[in-house]
């Protein structure tokens, strides 16, 4: 037998939260499924981290900028400390915080993956194979993100290039960069990494 609630938001994301969390005050009963992390990219794995490493760079590019200050610099970005610092806002890649979030909002994480079996029902599957049939009374809504597109050039997927979350968790610098896009993770992350001590960074955009 299913279990009911007026809505189920299939992706535990910032648009999923946002969503779940207006039902919810609005007095719905609220169910989020999320196979990963409550907070999704922008916690983990794009947001969050990006400008965690960007923050030292832009700290000390400043500092250099005005007299009387640049001259007390006297040594170069501390990689150790910000990538320590990078890991501790993402929190480790726990989302605990997030969860008590939730019910602290009534609202309900179902932890697996889920997929619409049928109109309004979602059927979800945890780690361990078993499956959870939840029934929406009034909707389902999908906020489940993307995941990074590998452009269609001859022999890169044989190369296993990075993705958003690679770059973003890295644990040491990469000598060299080659990034393909321009957009908001790709310019921060090429940014970042120059300034932590890449020896050379490309972006390539076709726009």
């Amino acid at each position: 037998m299913a279990d009911e609630f007026d809505v189920i938001v299939v992706g535990g994301g910032p648009a999923g939260e946002n969503i779940a969390g207006r039902c919810s005050e609005g007095g719905l009963s609220t169910a989020v499924v999320e196979r990963e992390l409550v907070g999704g990219e922008c916690s983990y794995w794009a947001c969050i981290p990006s400008k965690s490493l960007l923050r030292p760079g832009d700290a000390l590019a400043e500092i250099l900028r005005v007299p009387g200050a640049r001259e007390a610099v006297t040594g170069d970005l501390d990689v150790s400390a910000a990538l320590a610092r990078r890991d501790s806002m993402i929190n480790n890649f726990d989302d605990k915080y997030q969860v008590q979030w939730l019910n602290d909002t009534n609202i309900e994480l179902v932890r697996g993956h889920g997929r619409i079996s049928s109109p309004r029902t979602v059927q979800v599957e945890s780690e361990s194979g078993d499956v959870r049939t939840l029934s929406a009374l009034k909707a389902v809504v999908i906020a489940t993100g993307s995941s990074a597109a590998v452009p269609p050039i001859d022999g890169l997927r044989d190369v296993k290039p990075w993705d958003s979350r690679d770059i973003t968790t890295a644990k040491q610098v990469p000598r060299r960069l080659l990034v393909i896009g321009g957009g908001v993770v790709a310019v921060e992350m090429a940014q970042a990494w120059r300034r932590l001590g890449a020896e050379e960074v490309t972006i390539i955009e076709r726009g």
